[in-house]
């Protein structure tokens, strides 16, 4: 008897315990219950359809996007962000580019004219309407990187860079390499991105960047370059941040002639810039281009929501979708509007449904849970950018981003592909929680490509906000591993970004959907009531940008 009373107090104090930490398992279990594919189908349907043109910021099917989600924030129970608005307004300005004139490189063997759009691209983030590019100096500066803990600086002893124009190599030197101590072998680092070529360029003081584009390197072909030139977008800020007179890209075949007719092989060269001793090489060449540029000053909306926290806290965990996309392209079959099915319509339906789950919770977690959906991700993460400086709850109070981008409807997955793995402490955490639903994690076997900063959980990141970006992708539960390496490299040729990313009724499986919602759900809710902070693994890139 005394055994047994004994018992029974253990059996009562653990569930005491339990219910302080935010409740009974029956609980958990019960909310991601209440998640289906029906809903899942709904949303990602809607937000897709025609009527939304594409979700192209400024438009009226933009307008019909956002609206429908922030309605469905209110029907599912989530919290406005101001007032009764789900709205948080991003001043942009969109700026339009037009070269009406090949650009031209002239070099010792002659000239070599390159017609817009296709051997060049051309812009700038100047707010001005005609800039002027004549017989700037051409200097080839490697990777285009200074990077203090690589001894590299492929910008040093450039003179007057105020009248120089550097050509650089996309990606970073460790593409292709399995040295992971140097740039991380052939896992894209930051310094590989084109914006920070950019970006670095102007803290140089250059006249311009051209980046020489190649598709792998790139992650993603020419036509990709091409489709964004013409346009661009940037938040609309007091910021008096110098900027290049000239950014820009030039096709490969462009650059190996430039190269050639100052006596240089391209390939030789792009092996020289690995090592830390690279130093610039001015060109006897030189480039000139004219760029022609309209302004509109607009707003476009992120639509949040979030649910309360229990703890009386400013903390917070977000769940991040854009739910904006392309609008119209180049018609296929008669069809131009780019509907964004896979991206990243489903991701909304994802954030949505994962809502749903946790407002049926009967004790919410300690933190709070905002469910962000940023505008103009496609043109540059604008409307996260605006976010992290202007958030719902403290920035250093976020404890992690969870986002989710570019998901095919193709059924139940085994694996979990995180895109910057090895980064923090989410991975481990992850993998624990994965398990549940006989899965594992592994790393994307395409990180060169530089996934890791092309979607909106990147601007968190550079604040030192602990990030993850994961889903089921290389290992089909019904199809295998082959399959799965067939039909994403069948995506990328054939569906992204193109009119082909739709819905399809009869066939899309959103059962994979759901695997996330449930998967992703146990994570949140995992960050949502500890106490502590996530941390970076002491090798990332990010790991000692923010203290706390």
């Amino acid at each position: 008897m005394r055994n047994m009373k004994i018992i029974t107090c253990l059996l009562t104090i653990t569930s005491l315990v339990f219910t302080a930490c935010g409740g009974g398992s029956n609980d958990i279990e019960k909310a991601k219950s209440v998640a289906t594919t029906e809903h899942l189908k709904r949303y990602t349907e809607a937000i897709s359809h025609d009527s939304c043109q594409g979700r192209k910021p400024f438009s009226e099917g933009a307008d019909r996007a956002v609206n429908y989600i922030a309605h469905q924030m209110k029907e599912v129970g989530l919290k406005p962000i101001n007032g009764d608005s789900y709205f948080q307004q991003v001043n942009i300005i969109s700026s339009r580019t037009r070269c009406p004139d090949p650009m031209v490189l002239k070099t010792p063997k002659g000239k070599i004219p390159l017609d817009w759009l296709e051997g060049y691209t051309a812009f700038s983030a100047r707010i001005e309407p005609e800039i002027d590019i004549d017989n700037a100096e051409l200097v080839f500066a490697g990777y285009g990187i200074v990077a203090p803990e690589y001894g590299k600086n492929d910008f040093e002893g450039i003179e007057n860079p105020q009248d120089k124009v550097a050509v650089v190599i996309v990606n970073d030197p460790g593409l292709g390499s399995d040295n992971t101590d140097y740039f991380n072998g052939d896992i894209m680092t930051y310094y590989g991105r084109w914006m920070y070529k950019f970006e670095e360029g102007a803290r140089q003081g250059l006249k311009g960047v051209l980046i020489i584009h190649e598709d792998r390197g790139a992650g993603y072909p020419w036509s990709v370059v091409r489709a964004s030139a013409q346009s661009k977008m940037y938040v609309d800020s007091d910021s008096d941040a110098y900027h290049c007179p000239l950014n820009g890209w030039i096709q490969f075949n462009a650059a190996k002639q430039l190269l050639a007719d100052n006596g240089y092989d391209i390939d030789q060269l792009i092996e020289q810039s690995k090592s830390p001793d690279f130093k610039p090489i001015s060109l006897k060449s030189t480039v000139t281009v004219s760029m022609r540029n309209t302004f509109d000053r607009q707003q476009s909306p992120n639509v949040i929501g979030y649910i309360p926290g229990s703890g009386n806290t400013d903390e917070s965990v977000i769940y991040l979708g854009h739910w904006d996309h392309l609008g119209y392209g180049a018609p296929i079959n008669g069809d131009s509007i780019i509907n964004g099915a896979t991206d990243n319509a489903v991701a909304i339906a994802w954030m949505l449904e994962m809502a749903r789950c946790f407002n049926v919770l009967k004790e919410k977690p300690r933190r709070n849970i905002v469910f962000l959906s940023p505008t103009c991700e496609e043109t540059g993460f604008l409307g996260t950018k605006y976010y992290v400086e202007h958030p719902l709850f403290p920035i250093d109070k976020i404890a992690a981003v969870i986002n989710l981008d570019v998901f095919p409807l193709w059924g139940e997955n085994n694996d979990v592909t995180i895109t910057g793995y090895g980064n923090s402490e989410l991975d481990d955490t992850l993998a624990e929680l994965a398990k549940k639903y006989n899965r594992y994690i592994m790393p994307d076997p395409d990180a060169y490509n530089g996934m890791f900063y092309r979607s909106d959980h990147f601007p968190f990141v550079q604040k030192g906000i602990p990030a993850m970006f994961a889903k089921g992708w290389n290992d089909n539960r019904k199809q295998g591993k082959e399959w799965a390496k067939e039909h994403i490299a069948h995506y990328w040729a054939e569906t992204y970004h193109k009119p082909t990313d739709q819905t399809h009724p009869d066939t899309d499986d959103y059962s994979g959907l759901l695997q996330e919602v449930q998967l992703f759900f146990d994570l949140g809710y995992k960050l949502a009531q500890d106490t502590g902070y996530p941390k970076w693994k002491p090798k990332s890139e990010f790991a000692n940008v923010l203290k706390r």
